[in-house]
């Protein structure tokens, strides 16, 4: 119910947009749109906003994220992990498909602002989680909500980190929803206080486990630290209070998932 919310509040004025654009203009294309002389310079933001919560709903960033540590929790392992290496995924690739318009917009900095501060916000609520599944859910809110800031800052570099990171973390949320789906099932719990031992029920499994939270942590020599140093370089180019932000972000990063 609240996924089908969120998406239809964000996807009604998308398409009211797709159907202005096709009726006043006779295409599809949304360049075409944004150069228009048609239209002011008011209605070009509101487009770019428009276009941008619509993708930004299935990321999720903070503040459209509700419907998804609720899902996360509710759905079966399976669904978790479709939920995480696909669906959330298809926000990233509209984003990417429709950076021209985005990155074009006058409150483009007010939503990098809103985006950078969040982004610290929702990691370190992650240090606080006690479900070990609503953690999860929580680190692919922080994960993706990165995703807009680099394409906000419409760079060439960041489009290839976004890719790494959308790819790696593709990989690595399914894979810790489904050792979350094994331990429900050894524990009959996801609770993370009560959740001690493994390593004498399962040595095989705890180390797979830790294997795990260091891919998703991007440490050398998993794949994923090549992705998270494209990640660095990129923000060298953003403003000082943005880099700031991504600093934390990684800091906290490391501490939930040490934790």
């Amino acid at each position: 119910m609240m996924l089908l919310l969120y998406t239809a509040i964000f996807t009604f004025p998308f398409l009211y947009v797709l159907f202005f654009t096709h009726s006043s203009l006779n295409t599809l294309d949304f360049s075409v749109l944004l150069f228009s002389s048609s239209l002011s310079i008011k209605s070009r933001s509101l487009v770019s906003l428009v276009v941008l919560f619509t993708f930004a709903v299935k990321l999720p960033i903070y503040g459209l994220h509700f419907w998804l540590p609720i899902a996360h929790v509710e759905a079966p392992t399976f669904g978790s992990m479709i939920l995480a290496g696909v669906l959330l995924k298809l926000g990233g690739v509209g984003l990417i498909r429709s950076s021209y318009i985005i990155s074009s917009s006058l409150l483009s900095s007010w939503v990098l602002a809103y985006l950078a501060l969040f982004l610290v916000i929702v990691t370190i609520i992650c240090c606080f989680q006690s479900d070990f599944k609503r953690l999860v859910a929580y680190s692919s809110v922080s994960h993706m909500m990165a995703i807009p800031v680099l394409i906000l800052s419409n760079l060439s570099i960041s489009f290839k980190s976004i890719i790494l990171v959308m790819f790696f973390h593709g990989l690595s949320s399914p894979l810790i929803f489904m050792f979350v789906g094994v331990l429900y099932s050894l524990y009959s719990t996801r609770q993370l206080m009560s959740v001690r031992g493994l390593v004498l029920i399962s040595p095989l499994f705890s180390f797979l486990l830790v294997l795990a939270f260091f891919f998703t942590m991007s440490a050398p020599p998993f794949p994923s630290f090549l992705g998270e140093v494209i990640f660095f370089l990129s923000r060298v180019f953003l403003r000082p209070i943005i880099i700031l932000s991504f600093i934390l972000f990684s800091f906290f990063s490391l501490v939930y998932n040490l934790n």
